[in-house]
Order: structure tokens, then sequence, then C-alpha cells
């Protein structure tokens, strides 16, 4: 995941972080719906304990594999900017049993990890506490948003996450720490102090809601960073920050201007006076962002496409590659010649984009990359990528083998043509296997 540590590890300054939204974590569970789904699994798990032999041990162990399905789904709803609880009952939204089964088998293969180190003595015990207690966040987020265990078992993706949600990320662990831990003690004070049978329902249910209070969290972690994870939402920042919060920029004089003009159908004014504006706060991206929808939307296409530019080429170095890569495919539908301005941004864009499944994108910013820029430094990797992107994406082995040859051929001293060799390996390996079966 090299081209990830190009990001910033910024999240966007005007929305609200996770350590100042605590107490909407703590409401969430007691939703409507979520407060019917924690009963409903509250009293099954009550009735788990009653039965007695493997059918109580069946019904218990089906119970958590279905609230954590749930569970992901409020993860992966929150980790898209979708704050409200999942207000289907009819079972529309029901998870993928498939992420459960990866992040037990994430413990699993902690808990073997930390076994081993105990082994090591004291030292071993401490790398084991950092491990069970610093490493699960990143392994669910990850399991969460690429539905592949292989990386939330990949140092590498794990310290990228850490890295780049930076310090937070332990603020992260700590609190999801006391959750869990406030979670334990209220469940063994109703034990101490409760003699009714009501004690095990309430158990379960103090089991389930701090619970889902830990994935709530965690999905709106994700969602604070996805820009800079490479991850795409479905809502934006302005949008969802108009939903949790008030707009911190409600009170600006510019921007109540510009929308009483926009209010009175004098789009060519609002046009100018953010040109203008511009000018003086090129840095505010939300400026830009404002001009560039008005542009299209007043039909101004070679103006928003010359701005476009622009702005892309400031997202790049801003390390903003994803809300660029927005900006790329805009531009692309409007006009299919559309490249981005500075030859050394196409690679990191196509790359970004193939990060973060766009791989239509990667091929369109990198086609006629060498007869665009001959000789440019980047050309073996834009090469290279390509290749990758035909064959694991789209199945084009020939023609991924095709440009692999070519880059050995042009590019022999190049640290991409000993890549290119190996990759040309494994394509004859596989084919080879493929003609047996056959």
């Amino acid at each position: 995941m090299a081209e990830q540590e190009r990001f910033s590890v910024e999240s966007d300054p005007s929305f609200t972080p996770f350590w100042r939204r605590l107490p909407s974590f703590f409401v969430y569970p007691m939703q409507m719906g979520s407060l019917v789904r924690l009963a409903v699994f509250s009293l099954a798990g009550s009735v788990a304990i009653l039965l007695i032999g493997m059918f109580g041990v069946f019904i218990y162990l089906i119970l958590w594999l279905v609230f954590f399905k749930y569970a992901f789904v409020v993860l992966e709803r929150t980790a898209n900017g979708r704050f409200d609880e999942p207000n289907n009952l009819d079972g529309n939204e029901v998870g993928e049993i498939g992420q459960v089964l990866r992040m037990i088998a994430l413990f699993v293969i902690l808990g073997i990890q930390v076994v081993l180190l105990s082994l090591l003595g004291t030292i071993g015990e401490g790398l084991g506490w950092l491990l069970v207690n610093i490493i699960p966040p990143a392994g669910i987020m990850i399991i969460a948003t690429s539905r592949s265990l292989f990386q939330a078992l990949n140092p590498g993706q794990i310290f990228f996450y850490i890295r780049t949600i930076g310090s937070p990320y332990l603020a992260l662990c700590f609190l999801l720490l006391s959750v869990t831990s406030s979670g334990a003690w209220m469940q063994h004070f109703m034990h101490s102090h409760t003699n009714s049978w009501l004690v095990v329902p309430l158990t379960f249910f103090v089991q389930f809601y701090f619970t889902l209070i830990t994935y709530n969290m965690m999905g709106y972690v994700i969602y604070q960073y996805h820009d800079k994870l490479g991850l795409h939402a479905e809502v934006s920042f302005e949008k969802a920050q108009e939903k949790i919060g008030p707009n911190k920029k409600a009170g600006d004089p510019f921007l109540a201007k510009l929308a009483a003009l926009i209010a009175e159908g004098k789009e060519e004014e609002a046009c100018g006076v953010l040109r203008e504006e511009l000018r003086t706060n090129w840095e505010r991206n939300d400026l830009h962002e404002r001009y560039q929808k008005l542009l299209m939307a007043t039909g101004k296409k070679e103006q928003a496409l010359q701005h476009a530019l622009d702005f892309i080429g400031k997202l790049v170095l801003e390390k903003k590659m994803f809300q660029a890569l927005d900006l790329c495919e805009q531009g692309l539908k409007a006009d299919p010649a559309f490249q981005p301005r500075n030859a050394d941004h196409v690679y990191d864009l196509a790359a970004a984009a193939s990060l973060s499944n766009r791989p239509k994108l990667a091929l369109d910013l990198m086609r006629g990359f060498d007869k665009r820029y001959p000789g440019h430094k980047h050309t073996a990797q834009v090469y290279l990528l390509s290749a990758k992107i035909l064959d694991e994406r789209y199945g084009k082995s020939q023609e991924a083998a095709k440009i692999l040859r070519a880059v050995q051929a042009k590019f022999p001293d190049h640290a991409a043509a000993a890549e290119a060799r190996k990759y040309l390996e494994v394509l004859a390996r596989l084919d080879a296997a493929a003609q047996k079966v056959g």
C-alpha cells in the first residue's frame, strides 16, 4: 500500500471530530429500531442461557453472529456518513455474515500471537497487551471497509490506518477500552446487587448496548478520515455536518451574500463574486467547491473545466487525492479528453483511483500517457499499474502481459522492470495451471 503513504493525516477541519461527539454515541442505541433489536437479542440470550446442552450453546453463538451482523451494518452506514440508524425492521439491511467471520478469525489469530508472546516473559506480555488493545480497532475498521481478512492482518495496512488517523487513534483505543470496561463493570454491578430473574436479560442488554456504541464510534472515525484513508463515502462532509451540528460558516457574511444572490436568481453575479473572492482566498476549498458547482449549474462548461484543472492541482498538492478524483471523474464525463494539467500528478491520481476501487477512472487518467508526455519519469510506473488493473480488475491477462513485456524492453534498468518480470512469471504459472485444468 505504498501509494497510501502519500496522503495527509489531517481530517476536514470543518467537520466535528469524534471526541466532540461522545454523547451522540451513547444515545445512538437508544433509537427505537436499535432498542427493539437489543431487546429481542437480550430475550434470545436469556432463553439460550436457560437451555441445556449443545442446543443452548448453538443458540447463543447464533445470537452473537446475528448481533455482530447488525453492528457491522451500523459501522458501515456510519462510515458512509449516514448517522441515522437502519430504520427498516423488515430485514433489508441484515449485514454480511462474512464480515463477522473475518472479525472472529482476526481475534483468533491475535489471540494466538498473544499466547506466543506471553511465553517470552514480561516483555512478551507487555507486547501482547499492546497487540490486543491497539490492533483490533484498526483491524475491524479495515474489515469493514475492505471486506478482507488479509488486509486486516497486513502490518502495512494497519500501520497506515494508525498513522493516518494519528494521535486521535490512541484516544479512540482509550475510549473503546473505557466503554467496554464500563459495560463490564455495570454487568458485574447488576449481578452483585440484583436477585431478580431480570438480571439475565439486563446483562445481555448492557453487553449489546455498549458493543453497539463502540461500532458506531469506529464507523464515525472511518468517516471522519475517509478521504485520507482512500475511501469513498456516500455523504459529503458538508451535508453530514449540516445534520449533526450547526454550520460553522453560517455566520460568514460572504456566504450570506452569495446565498442571497443565488436566491434572487443572480447566478452570473454570484459567479463573478466567487471568482473575485478566490483571488484573495485561494486556500478556501469550500469556495472552490461552490464555484465549481455554480459554473456547472449555469452551463459554463469550459470555465468549469479550466477551474477544475486548477483545483485538482491544488488538491493533489494538499494530498486530498480522493476529492481530486471526484473532480477528474466529473471532468472526464464532461470532456473525454480532460486530463490533469500537471503530468507529475497523473500517476498519483491513477494509483489513488485504483486504490479506491475506481479502475476505469485510473485507466482513463493513464490512457495515452506515454504519447502525451514522452520520456516522463512516471511512464514505467504508469505501464505497470495499467497492466495490473487490466489483469486484476478486468481479467485481460494477455493485454497485461503485452504491457509488462514493454516495460521490460523499454525500461530494463527501472525498478518497474523487475516487478514486471515477477508479474509475468505469475501470469505464466496461472496460464499453465489453467491449461492443465482445461
